[in-house]
């Protein structure tokens, strides 16, 4: 139907609504790379996505989650979702980095743009380039640090709903053909360990990106101001941040083997300033996560 809304268009989303509507988490995401581009230049006009949205929304009984899937390149991704900014059908950009130092930035733009145009989103890493790598399985990258730092915790501090993980072509198991889930065993408790943080430790739909109240250039941080703070310090060191007047506890978190919270070398501070973190449990170099709440 040449991308419009009519019969077979509309034929095919009543069949996917009837089989798989009912099941938990489902999203539906509008498109691969969606949109024309210079170098695939057929595609659905913002019109016709929007059209499909409503159609999605008026027949899905389960009122689930509707997305679109990005382009890459940063020029294209602003181009194309700047047209969905306060439509009330599009409720998230499925965003695909092609950069993954972009995501963290990226994600904190959408929420702070969909929130000014008074229908807030929310914001998924999908997919991470370079399209040939992704995540790759644990026997290429045992660590995870880059991804772990810059896409899993760079979304999720900057405000934004998480990641869904890209396997790259280049190495086995990538996404076109994976049938073990296990080679990627590492990468998912990592991710446990990040959403484990999340639930136990943070009210964080409460909470918003706070980057510029801390003194280090490359960390996160997430604040319920004057209550809660969680900062995190990729290169395991402590920063400075500035605290309304009263008394908070400092721990540490290390996100890449989950666990308790930990002691560092400050345990209690009196806000009223910039006051330092102290350092982490341990000088390892690696990442680490301060925890601060108002005693």
């Amino acid at each position: 139907d040449c991308g419009y809304l009519d019969v077979q268009r509309k034929l095919y989303l009543r069949e996917l609504i009837a089989r798989f509507s009912h099941n938990l988490a489902i999203t539906w995401n509008l498109g691969e790379e969606h949109h024309a581009t210079q170098w695939s230049p057929y595609g659905q006009t913002y019109r016709d996505t929007k059209l499909m949205a409503d159609y999605l929304r008026e027949t899905d009984p389960y009122n689930n989650f509707i997305v679109i899937h990005t382009h890459s390149a940063p020029q294209q991704r602003l181009k194309d979702m700047t047209e969905y900014l306060g439509f009330r059908n599009i409720e998230g950009p499925s965003v695909q980095c092609g950069n993954i130092d972009e995501v963290h930035d990226d994600a904190k733009y959408w929420l702070k743009e969909s929130s000014k145009a008074n229908h807030k989103w929310v914001v998924c890493s999908d997919e991470i380039g370079q399209h040939w790598k992704g995540a790759m399985p644990d026997e290429f990258d045992p660590a995870h640090d880059t991804i772990r730092h810059k896409v899993l915790w760079g979304n999720l501090m900057a405000g934004g709903a998480g990641v869904e993980w890209y396997f790259g072509y280049n190495f086995p198991h990538s996404d076109l053909s994976c049938e073990d889930w296990r080679s990627r065993d590492i990468l998912w408790d990592q991710t446990r360990f990040a959403l484990d943080f999340f639930h136990k430790y943070l009210p964080f739909t409460e909470m918003t990106n706070a980057n510029e109240i801390t003194r280090d250039n490359f960390s996160y941080c997430l604040a319920k101001e004057g209550e809660v703070y969680a900062i995190y310090l990729p290169e395991g060191r402590g920063t400075e941040i500035r605290l309304p007047q009263g008394g908070y506890s400092m721990e540490w978190y290390n996100p890449r083997t989950g666990g308790d919270l930990l002691k560092g070398s400050l345990t209690n501070v009196n806000g009223g300033g910039f006051r330092s973190t102290g350092n982490p449990p341990a000088s390892d170099g690696k990442d680490w996560v301060c925890l601060i709440k108002r005693e």
